[in-house]
């Protein structure tokens, strides 16, 4: 018997809904109030590739040593796509994605984009959504992409000011058609059949915080009002089916379709959500899901709108066929999330575990592709070493965005060491503290050799050393706005030097902070080796923090000039690079014996919690990078 038919149960959704579940793991949602299939279509979809053109190791259980092995690789994405489309040779597939093509890995670093490009281009996306992470390196290199894409690159909440200079504003139009290498609000895709097919953009309004876009791009938060716009525009122009392609988030996607009319599907990013079928759940996919694959939500006319995410780096593939009647009501929901399972399965030898697939073959133009002309020089770039390590640097995103990681600590201590030894950035001798954005931190170091790649993987914005001078108070504030959404996991959790603090989780934002201490020297050495007096509230205090920070970023507004801070300066200094220097400087060399000292950096006692609490819990929101 075919897996596919065996049915495997039965259950009641509510409102009439019925789920089948199957013993491949797909499904087929029966919805109530709709007549019988009239006219169906395939949505194959990825968000939050975040550069990674090739696998990546994922642990999938537990032991000593616990199974892992590795998901996705625009290869071997390339061939499921090819089976998905061969499979179904006559069935309308529109295949999207949802943003943050952008920033991650090292071929992001070297390429900046370009790389990314050649493999999305011969993916053959339909459209894809610009997310907030498009403009880490500034507007040139998103209209780079843009102008070479092979599809629409969309979100209807961006313009540009009257007169921009931005190489954008060449690429940008408006209205319900988008062409190829063009910046649009929205575009309409004809399928095969002839049904036509609207799809507008949405990127996260809070994109100014969260990276690098210039002052001629305005964010619009409006997102409601434009979404219904869109729908409207779109209806007009002759869609018979409207999807929203987003980079906003889980949550927001939620409320987009709860109160927008006309939305029939929305295929989201920004927020890393694993959705995962029921029948999916119990897999070996090495990520507890938030909530099932796919979420339904009635909009205000109480029609049915479909919300799907698709996790991150295309570790597997959103798959899902959407049935209408004949009134345009979605009647019928089925599919799967397709895992990209690669090679990579450790321990070597270990048996596939229930339901682990085996390996996908990779295309063999992209794998020649990636062999031949881009992973040489990733392979340059990563290769070049600096340092040991005795001990595992964390940079695990759930722990160095909640709580105190011995990776933090060293990359905060590198930042105001260097204030320490320039006595001219700090010519009034103010107490010198650090505090740097957990979500700048994007990768452990591994026991072993430690390269300059490694690094760039940890730092891969190019963010520079920046300072200012706050007030105890806008320390404090500082301090309230980092450990102000732990609870979502978001990037502002203040990782520091100079200072301990404890925080209480339990209760709201904004006064969680209960104790702050800074030291009393400007010296280099262990949190626990510093004397400490408590944080003066009138008192001047020496900041140092990163470029994106002083501006503003991920809502630490108290470091600008509005907020409170005063003198501030970028360095221009290299973050990466004054790290890579001070690990050179504190584990050195010998030329003696041709080994290093080892990196042994602990955690030391700066970040207390008042009550041992987890954030990442079953009823977690939605991340957000």
């Amino acid at each position: 018997m075919n897996r596919r038919t065996f049915l495997k149960g039965i259950a009641a959704l509510g409102a009439g809904a019925v789920l089948y579940q199957y013993a491949d793991g797909s499904y087929r949602i029966v919805l109530a109030n709709a007549g019988a299939v009239d006219y169906e279509m395939r949505v194959v979809h990825t968000n939050d590739h975040h550069a990674r053109i090739e696998p990546v190791s994922v642990t999938i259980g537990s032991g000593n040593p616990a199974p892992a092995r590795e998901f996705g690789g625009v290869a071997r994405r390339k061939t499921l796509f090819d089976e998905i489309k061969t499979t179904n040779p006559t069935q309308d597939i529109l295949f999207l994605d949802a943003g943050d093509v952008f920033q991650g890995t090292l071929y992001f670093n070297l390429y900046s984009g370009q790389a990314d490009l050649f493999f999305y281009n011969g993916l053959g996306y339909h459209a894809v959504a610009v997310g907030n992470h498009e403009f880490d390196k500034g507007d040139q290199t998103l209209a780079n992409f843009i102008a070479g894409a092979q599809f629409p690159v969309l979100s209807a909440n961006i313009s540009l000011k009257a007169g921009a200079t931005s190489p954008l504003a060449a690429l940008k139009v408006t209205g319900a058609t988008t062409a190829n290498g063009k910046l649009g609000d929205a575009t309409i895709v004809t399928l095969p059949s002839g049904k036509k097919i609207g799809v507008f953009g949405l990127t996260a309004p809070d994109t100014p915080l969260l990276s690098s876009p210039s002052k001629d791009v305005v964010f619009h938060d409006d997102l409601n009002a434009i979404a219904q716009a869109q729908v409207d525009a779109l209806k007009a122009a002759g869609a018979e089916v409207i999807v929203a392609l987003t980079h906003i988030g889980y949550l927001a996607d939620l409320d987009l379709a709860a109160n927008v009319r006309g939305v029939n599907l929305i295929v989201g990013g920004h927020s890393h959500t694993p959705l995962i079928p029921d029948a999916q759940n119990t897999w070996p996919l090495g990520i507890a899901r938030i909530a099932a694959y796919p979420q339904i939500v009635k909009d205000p006319d109480n029609k049915d709108v479909v919300i799907v995410q698709d996790w991150e780096w295309a570790k597997w593939v959103g798959n899902i066929v959407v049935g209408f009647d004949a009134s345009g009501n979605i009647s019928v929901i089925s599919g799967e999330i397709d895992p990209v399972w690669a090679d990579g399965i450790t321990p070597s030898g270990r048996a596939l575990l229930p339901d682990e697939g085996a390996p996908i073959a990779p295309d063999a133009a992209f794998q020649n592709k990636i062999a031949t002309e881009f992973k040489p020089g990733v392979d340059a770039l990563r290769a070049q070493q600096f340092a040991e390590s005795a001990v595992l640097l964390d940079g695990a995103r759930a722990n160095v965005r909640s709580r105190e990681t011995n990776l933090g600590n060293l990359i905060t201590d590198a930042l105001r060491r260097q204030i320490i030894v320039k006595p001219n950035f700090n010519p009034r001798n103010l107490p010198i503290i650090c505090i740097t954005n957990g979500g700048g931190i994007r990768a452990s170091i591994q026991i072993g050799r430690v390269t300059v790649g490694n690094l760039l993987e940890v730092l891969p914005f190019g963010n520079t050393m920046a300072t200012v001078i706050l007030k105890g108070a806008g320390v404090k504030a500082a301090l309230e706005n980092g450990v102000s959404q732990v609870e979502s996991g978001a990037g502002r959790f203040p990782q520091v030097a100079g200072l301990r603090y404890t925080w209480n989780p339990f209760v709201a934002a904004n006064t969680r902070i209960t104790a702050v201490e800074v030291a009393t020297q400007n010296v280099m050495a262990s949190a626990a080796a510093l004397t400490y007096e408590p944080l003066d509230p009138d008192k001047d205090y020496l900041v140092v923090t990163n470029n994106f920070m002083l501006t503003g970023g991920d809502g630490y507004s108290v470091f600008t000039p509005a907020g409170g801070g005063v003198e501030q300066l970028d360095t221009f200094l290299i973050m990466a690079d004054v790290v890579q220097a001070y690990i050179e400087d504190t584990w050195r060399f010998s030329n003696l014996t041709q080994t290093y000292d080892p990196i042994d950096q602990e955690v030391d006692g700066r970040i207390f919690r008042e009550s041992a609490w987890i954030p990442f819990v079953a009823n977690q929101a939605a991340f957000v990078d």
